[in-house]
C-alpha cells in the first residue's frame, strides 16, 4: 500500500514552498445498528462497483482523527499514549464514549455550530443590539452537554424573541442578522431546510427548477413582520407585528402572486380571524416590542423542525455526515434539488430515517457514524487504485482543519492548554475556592483566556463573515501567519509546564523523539525521523543552541501538512 497524498509524511509544511466484509443486509431493518447498516450499505456499493476500499485505519490515525472530530482538538502526548499502547480489543468504542463524555465535546460542537448558524456573521450594530457570543455559546454548549434534541433547539431559535432569559442565547440567529426578513428567509432555507432559495426572490430560479418565487415567499410570510426593537442601553428584542400581506411580482413575467406561509412539503397557513382591537397581546410602543396575537413566527418554530416538513430531517443529517466525513451525500450542503442528486441516495435515506426514528439525537447520530468501519476506513490506499467514484467511501477523507480546531490543537501541542489549567488548579488549591457550575460551563468561561491569546489564528484561518466554511483553502496570507506572525511564534517559546521545557529536560533521544511526535502529531517517529532528531541534536552542545534546535523541530512539525490535515 502506498499513501495518496504522500506528502503527509514530510517534515515540512506544504505551504512554505509557497513561501520559499460484512454481507449485505436491508439498511433499513430497525434492530441493525446505525453503524452496521452504514457499512453494509457501503459494502455493497464497493462490491457491485469492484473496488477494494482501504484497510482500517492504524490506531495512530485514529486516535487523532476521532479527537479531532469529536472534542475539536488532537490528544496530548500522554492520551495519545494511552490509547496507543491499551490492548484491549474493544478500545476504540471506549474511547468514542470517553470523548462524548468530555465536556469538551460540547464545547466542541458549540464552536461548530455557532460557525454553522451564524457564519461568523458581525450584526450590524455590533455588540449594542446583538446577543453576546458568551451567551450565544453558553446556549449551545449547554445544549450539546445536556443532548438537547436537534428539533427542540430549532424551536427555540425561531421561537424566541430574547425574553426568555434561559434560552438568551438563541436569538442570536435573528439578531446577528438584524432580524432582516429577506436575510432570514434566505438563511432560514439554507439552514434548516438544505435548500437556497436566494436567486428565487425575484423570479422562480432559471438554474434551478425546483426553486420557485413562489418557494421563497412561502417562508418569508413567516418573516416578513419581524423586526429588531432595541432596549436601552443595550440588547434587543425580536418585535413582531400582527399584520401584513405576502405578495410578490417576477422580474422576468411581471405576473403577481400572494401567499400566506408556506414550507416546503406542507399546506399553506392563513392567519385565523381576529377581532378587531384585539390583534395584540401587548401593543407595540417605544417601550414595548409588542406580542400579537397571532404569531407567524411561533408558528414557523412549531411546524418546520417537524419529519413533515420537506428537507429538515435530511438536512441534518446530510450536515453531521459532512462533519465526520468532509463532503454531504448532497453537496453542497445547501443545494438540496432533483438537478443536485444526493451521492448515494439509499444511504441518505438511511441517516434521515434514523434521525426521525431517534427523535434528533445529535450525540448518538455522531456515534454511530465513528463506530462504522467507513468512517474509520484509512486515508492511505492501494498504489493501482483506479479514480473513486463520489459515493463509494473506500478510502477516508483528507480534510484541513478548521480554524478552530487548528488553533486548539496549536494550543494543545505546545503544552499551554496543560500549563494553563494546572496554574487554574494550583490557584483552586491555594484558595479553596469551588464552583457550583457544570464543568463544561466552568471551562467555557476558563477558555476565554486562550481564545483570547489566538484570537489572530481565526483571522488568518477562518472564511469570509457571512459565507459558509469552504473546507480546506491555503492561502498566502495563512503562510506567511505561521512563518512570520508574533503571536504565533510566541507559542514556542519556552516557559516551564510547556511541551518545549520537557523536551529540553529529557537528555534520551528516543525518548524525546517519541514525546516530540506524539505532543504534535498523535503518533511514534519511525527509525529514519529518529535519525533526523538525532543528527539535528548532534551538534547542539551548547543549552541554547540545543533549545533553539528543539524550537525548530517544533517549528517544523507544526508546519507540516501532517499537522495541519485531518487524515
Amino acid at each position: 500500500m502506498t499513501c495518496r497524498n504522500s506528502y503527509l509524511l514530510s517534515s515540512y509544511m506544504f505551504i512554505i514552498v509557497i513561501v520559499f466484509n460484512l454481507s449485505p443486509c436491508q439498511a433499513t431493518e430497525p434492530n441493525i445498528p446505525l453503524h452496521i447498516q452504514i457499512d453494509n450499505l457501503v459494502s455493497k456499493r464497493q462490491s457491485a462497483l469492484k473496488i477494494s476500499p482501504a484497510k482500517i485505519s492504524s490506531h495512530e490515525e485514529f486516535v487523532r482523527r476521532v479527537y479531532l472530530d469529536l472534542n475539536g482538538v488532537i490528544p496530548t502526548a500522554k492520551q495519545a499514549r494511552l490509547f496507543l499502547d491499551n490492548k484491549s480489543p474493544d478500545k476504540r468504542q471506549k474511547l468514542i464514549d470517553e470523548l462524548f463524555a468530555n465536556p469538551e465535546y460540547a464545547l466542541s460542537m458549540a464552536r461548530v455550530f455557532d460557525v454553522m448558524l451564524t457564519e461568523r456573521r458581525i450584526a450590524g450594530g455590533g455588540n449594542l443590539y446583538d446577543v453576546p457570543p458568551t451567551v450565544w455559546k453558553s446556549y449551545l454548549a449547554s445544549s450539546f452537554a445536556n443532548n438537547k434534541p436537534w428539533d427542540q433547539m430549532v424551536r427555540e431559535i425561531l421561537g424566541t424573541d430574547g425574553s426568555e432569559k434561559n434560552i438568551l442565547g438563541a436569538s442570536k440567529f435573528y439578531n446577528v442578522r438584524d432580524v432582516s426578513p429577506h436575510l432570514l428567509t434566505r438563511d432560514i432555507g439554507r439552514l434548516f431546510l438544505g435548500c437556497d432559495l436566494q436567486c428565487a426572490q425575484c423570479h422562480d430560479d432559471p438554474h434551478v427548477k425546483d426553486y420557485r418565487q413562489a418557494d421563497y415567499y412561502g417562508i418569508y410570510a413567516f418573516v416578513q413582520r419581524l423586526k429588531i426593537h432595541p432596549l436601552s442601553p443595550k440588547g434587543s428584542l425580536v418585535a413582531e407585528g400582527a399584520s401584513g400581506k405576502t405578495t410578490f411580482t417576477s422580474v422576468f413575467t411581471a405576473k403577481s402572486g400572494e401567499t400566506f406561509p408556506l414550507l416546503p412539503g406542507r399546506n399553506m397557513i392563513p392567519d385565523p380571524t381576529i377581532e378587531k382591537d384585539k390583534e395584540y397581546k401587548i401593543k407595540p410602543g417605544p417601550k414595548e416590542a409588542g406580542i400579537p396575537t397571532y404569531s407567524r413566527r411561533f408558528k414557523l418554530a412549531e411546524l418546520l423542525p417537524q419529519p413533515a416538513t420537506k428537507g429538515f430531517s435530511r438536512n441534518i443529517a446530510n450536515r453531521l455526515w459532512a462533519l465526520m466525513m468532509e463532503k454531504g451525500i448532497v453537496h453542497p450542503l445547501d443545494l438540496h434539488h432533483d438537478g443536485n442528486p444526493p451521492s448515494y441516495p439509499e444511504l441518505l435515506d438511511t441517516l434521515e430515517k434514523w434521525m426521525v426514528d431517534h427523535n434528533y439525537d445529535i450525540k448518538e447520530f455522531l456515534r454511530e457514524i465513528a463506530l462504522s468501519k467507513t468512517y474509520q476506513r484509512s486515508s492511505v490506499t492501494f498504489e493501482n487504485q483506479k479514480e473513486i467514484p463520489a459515493g463509494t467511501y473506500c478510502v477516508a477523507p483528507i480534510r484541513g482543519l478548521t480554524a478552530e480546531q487548528l488553533r486548539w490543537s496549536v494550543l494543545q501541542a505546545t503544552g499551554r492548554i496543560e500549563q494553563y489549567y494546572l496554574k487554574i488548579e494550583s490557584q483552586k488549591k491555594s484558595s479553596g475556592e469551588s464552583s457550583n457550575l457544570p464543568y463544561w460551563n466552568t471551562k467555557l468561561i476558563q477558555n476565554e483566556v486562550l481564545e483570547k491569546q489566538t484570537a489572530s489564528f481565526i483571522t488568518a484561518f477562518a472564511g469570509l463573515p457571512g459565507q459558509p466554511e469552504m473546507g480546506f483553502n491555503p492561502i498566502v496570507d495563512q503562510a506567511l501567519y505561521l512563518r512570520n506572525n508574533s503571536k504565533f511564534l510566541q507559542l514556542l517559546k519556552d516557559e516551564p509546564g510547556l511541551v518545549l521545557s520537557r523536551l529540553s529536560e529529557t537528555q534520551d533521544v528516543n525518548l524525546l523523539s517519541e514525546e516530540l511526535y506524539l505532543s504534535l502529531l498523535s503518533r511514534r517517529p519511525n527509525k529514519d525521523e529518529i535519525e533526523d532528531v538525532i543528527k539535528m541534536l548532534a551538534n547542539a552542545k551548547v543549552p541554547a543552541i540545543r533549545l533553539e534546535t528543539l524550537q525548530a523541530l517544533m517549528w517544523g512539525l507544526l508546519l507540516s501538512a501532517e499537522f495541519r490535515l485531518n487524515h
